[in-house]
This record gives C-alpha cells, sequence and structure tokens, in this order.
C-alpha cells in the first residue's frame, strides 16, 4: 500500500514531484541572486581602509618581537622530538612484532 502525507492527502505524482522540486530550485536560486547582490552592496559601502599589501606588512611585523621568536624556537624544538620518537615508536613496534 503506498504511504499518504500525513494529512491523508494522495502521494505526488512524479510530474508533481518534479514541478515542486524546479520551483524550490527557482525559488533558491531567486534568494541566492539576491543575496549576492546584497552582499557585493554591502561590500561597496565597506571598504577598509588601505590595500591588502599594506595589511599584511603591518601584520607580520607584529611578530617579529624576542617572545615570538622565542616560542617559535620551542615549538620548531617540540616538533622535532616528537617526530623522532614517534619513529621510535614505529621501529620499536616493527622489531618487536
Amino acid at each position: 500500500m503506498p504511504e499518504t502525507d500525513s494529512d491523508n492527502t494522495p502521494p505526488k505524482t512524479r510530474e508533481e514531484y518534479r514541478k515542486q522540486q524546479q520551483q524550490q530550485e527557482a525559488e533558491f536560486a531567486q534568494r541566492d541572486k539576491k543575496r549576492v547582490e546584497a552582499e557585493r552592496e554591502y561590500a561597496k559601502t565597506h571598504r577598509r581602509a588601505g590595500s591588502p599589501s599594506e595589511q599584511t606588512a603591518t601584520d607580520t611585523a607584529d611578530y617579529k618581537t624576542p617572545q615570538w621568536r622565542k616560542t617559535r624556537s620551542r615549538l620548531i624544538w617540540a616538533i622535532g622530538i616528537l617526530t623522532v620518537l614517534l619513529i621510535g615508536v614505529y621501529l620499536i613496534l616493527f622489531f618487536v612484532n
């Protein structure tokens, strides 16, 4: 016995279902088009001051502090030690088996 909707309406035919899907896709495309237009309009009215190259130059200059260099060196050592330990574990597991 074919299933019916919860409100006891007969099931949709394939043609009705296709029409409904096409209508939903058209509505989605229309909403998406409006959204993109709104985003472009917003981007035009809210442009950042300065070019992106100027912003990256100031962003990278913030990381040149001595504290950052110390942290960076510690991270490099930690990654190196973990890599050596991981290789050691794999070698032990390989030869013990």
